[in-house]
């Protein structure tokens, strides 16, 4: 029985990515929305944190869209586990600048643009 127990290191049991042979990175959860950013981020410096997790494919960051004053972006990466080991690590737990607070990672939600 491969459920009970868990605790830590639980994750590497999943394998996401049965059966997504076919899709070129827009697949399931390969994009993710990051929030809290600090106001001067740049797509260097998210490349830079993101990559350690995957291949990074694309960072888009909408600059002064948010009441608070933070800013948020995508991240796109090439597989979706590569996403989700980068939500399980950073969400709630990485702050880019000291001091600015910890930013949020999660799936974008996936909206279809396109002749789809």
């Amino acid at each position: 029985g491969g459920f009970g127990g868990g605790g830590k290191g639980a994750s590497g049991d999943w394998d996401w990515s049965k059966g997504g042979k076919g899709d070129k990175g827009d697949g399931p959860g390969t994009k993710l929305f990051v929030g809290n950013l600090p106001t001067d981020i740049t797509e260097e410096a998210l490349n830079y944190v993101f990559r350690s997790y995957g291949t990074v494919l694309k960072t888009f960051i909408m600059s002064g869209r948010s009441k608070s004053g933070q800013n948020c972006a995508f991240v796109e990466y090439e597989k979706p586990d590569q996403a989700e080991t980068a939500i399980l690590t950073l969400h709630e737990k990485y702050e880019i600048k000291p001091g600015a607070g910890t930013i949020l990672v999660k799936r974008a939600k996936s909206t279809r643009v396109g002749p789809y």
